[in-house]
């Protein structure tokens, strides 16, 4: 039975990163793995950007990404060897409670791929690009507003 789902996404800058999904989204480093880790005790589950890292955890309440630098990715999954960019195509689809005021911080932070819309289906939507490439869609139910 499956239990939890959780993203691992490449990318070429883990500090970078982590600064975007920390100081635009809110994340929180959770743990990550320095360079030539090789024990668990090298884990550390406090941030240090002094480092060089390969793998990062964070956390906004209860979702959970995972980030790997490109290089360890490819070593650990071989079928990523020949990738050419990361991003891809799909979206990350997170609910939210005032996409206006996310939308009014999202739009000079990144490339905004589609601006606020009120979609049929009741959710109001933005999507936008991240450093990495992944497009992320934030959206607020806005058919409980309105009773």
């Amino acid at each position: 039975m499956l239990k939890k789902f959780c993203t691992n996404m490449m990318v070429d800058d883990l500090h970078a990163t982590f600064d975007f999904y920390r100081t635009v989204l809110g994340f929180e480093h959770v743990m990550s793995m320095p360079a030539h880790a090789e024990r668990a005790e090298d884990i550390l589950f406090e941030y240090d950007a002094s480092k060089p890292l390969v793998y990062a955890l964070v956390r906004h309440g209860s979702i959970e990404l995972m980030f790997q630098a490109r290089a360890s990715l490819q070593e650990d999954v071989p079928a990523f060897a020949n990738a050419a960019a990361t991003g891809g195509t799909l979206t990350f689809y997170f609910e939210v409670d005032d996409v206006d005021a996310l939308a009014a911080k999202l739009r000079p932070a990144c490339e905004v791929v589609r601006d606020l819309r009120d979609a049929f289906y009741g959710m109001r939507e933005i999507y936008i690009r991240d450093l990495n490439g992944y497009v992320l869609c934030f959206g607020q139910d806005v058919t409980k507003s309105a009773s």
